[in-house]
């Protein structure tokens, strides 16, 4: 539920919003701690991202290591979720590709015989036919977003947050979704610790607006520490 009260001024009703512990201090505090955190743990992965990258390149050395896919962020403004490319070059869906207008055929294939996602707004490909051999391996570890920790040192992401979408997505949302846009979105949360893709876009939104609405700093660590 969202925090609000209901007030008349002039002669109408207004709807009010409550402040919530992320404004003011709070915001200050969790962007500390995405600074540091985010950090240590850029530091702790090196080892990790400097092999997944070396596998990637020798498995499809046409395309890029490092995926840029962009996404609506905080205030609904677009930015570039940083992943390791588990996809074969010839079908991400992306500008740089030469071939993305197959690519984008593909993809809508894709997701009309194998979405497994409820809830009509996100989509989930399973068993996806486009992934490289060392993809399929870092995407079931998570270690396809890594380099997500650059985006949290950048400030377009933090640590904890909702899940980024694509415009395509939110566009889609209804307007008490839009809810969502009003933090960075994160690399985990509440959502993904709680049952990842096989969440309803609802229970997902749900799961996220409860972590707005109750953030604590105590919760961004207990968060971090459970698996995705």
């Amino acid at each position: 539920t969202q925090r609000f009260s209901m007030k008349i001024w002039n002669g109408e009703p207004i709807i009010e919003f409550q402040h919530t512990p992320l404004d003011g201090w709070g915001r200050v505090l969790k962007r500390t701690y995405d600074i540091i955190a985010g950090f240590g743990l850029t530091v702790l992965f090196s080892p990790i991202m400097l092999v997944v990258a070396i596998l990637i390149k020798l498995e499809d050395p046409d395309g890029p290591i490092i995926y840029k896919n962009e996404r609506i962020g905080e205030n609904g403004e677009k930015f570039f979720v940083y992943k390791f490319r588990y996809m074969q070059w010839k079908y991400c869906v992306t500008k740089d590709n030469p071939k993305i207008e197959e690519a984008m055929e593909f993809e809508k294939q894709l997701i009309a015989e194998k979405n497994v996602r409820k809830g009509g707004i996100l989509y989930k490909i399973k068993d996806d036919p486009r992934k490289m051999k060392v993809g399929a391996f870092i995407e079931r570890f998570s270690f396809d977003e890594l380099p997500q920790f650059f985006n949290v040192l950048e400030g377009t992401m933090s640590l904890v947050g909702p899940r980024p979408h694509q415009e395509r997505e939110v566009e889609r949302y209804s307007e008490y979704h839009r809810r969502l846009l009003t933090m960075r979105p994160g690399v985990t949360g509440m959502a993904q610790v709680s049952g990842r893709s096989d969440l309803a876009f609802e229970d997902e939104y749900l799961l996220d607006v409860f972590y707005i609405e109750n953030w604590s700093l105590w919760l961004d660590i207990i968060i971090c520490l459970k698996p995705a």
